[in-house]
Order: structure tokens, then C-alpha cells, then sequence
């Protein structure tokens, strides 16, 4: 009787011990599910910055764009800007060349 009552009490202690690492595993899993849930708040997060990102480079995109055209725009004004004053001091030498041409054949003729 002693002896089954002390195998009775090692299977207690066994199963203690069994409850006592069961307890143990529903608190790592309680720690996991928490780092589940905080991996999935960072993952949500880690979307957003990425959907802002895309976001940030389309603008940079469509600003970059812009200024190639505006600048293209710019620079074909400034051109039409500078042959414009260009043709207008050339017709100014022009007139005065022709003046002094016409004075030099004036006194010529003299």
C-alpha cells in the first residue's frame, strides 16, 4: 500500500510538474501573441511610411517634370528675348553704318 501511495505521489509530482510547464507555454504564448500583435502594428506602420514614401517620390516626380518643361518654356523665351534684342541693335548699327556711308559719299561728291 506504501508503495502504491508513493507512486501515486510521484505521478502528482509529475503532473505538477506537467501544469507547472503548461502554464509556462500559455505565457510564452501569451509573450508571443503580444509581439504578434506589436510585428503586425510596426508591419501596418512600416505600410503607411512606404505608401508615403510612393507618394513623396510621384510628387517629386511630377515637380521634376514641371521644371523640365517650365525651363524648356523659360529657355525658349529667353531665346526669342535675345534674338529680338540682337535683330534690334543690329537695325541700330545698320541705320547708323547707312548714315555714315551716306555722309561719306555726300563729301565724296564735293
Amino acid at each position: 500500500m506504501e508503495q502504491v501511495l508513493k507512486q501515486i505521489l510521484d505521478e502528482l509530482k509529475e503532473m505538477k510538474t506537467d501544469v507547472n510547464e503548461l502554464k509556462e507555454m500559455k505565457t510564452d504564448m501569451a509573450e508571443m501573441k503580444t509581439d504578434m500583435v506589436e510585428m503586425k502594428t510596426d508591419m501596418v506602420e512600416m505600410k503607411t511610411d512606404m505608401n508615403e514614401l510612393k507618394e513623396g517620390q510621384h510628387r517629386l516626380e511630377v515637380g521634376q517634370a514641371r521644371l523640365q518643361k517650365n525651363l524648356i518654356e523659360s529657355l525658349g523665351s529667353y531665346t526669342e528675348k535675345i534674338v529680338d534684342h540682337v535683330e534690334n541693335k543690329t537695325e541700330v548699327l545698320n541705320k547708323r553704318v547707312y548714315r555714315v556711308e551716306s555722309e561719306i559719299e555726300r563729301l565724296s561728291r564735293q
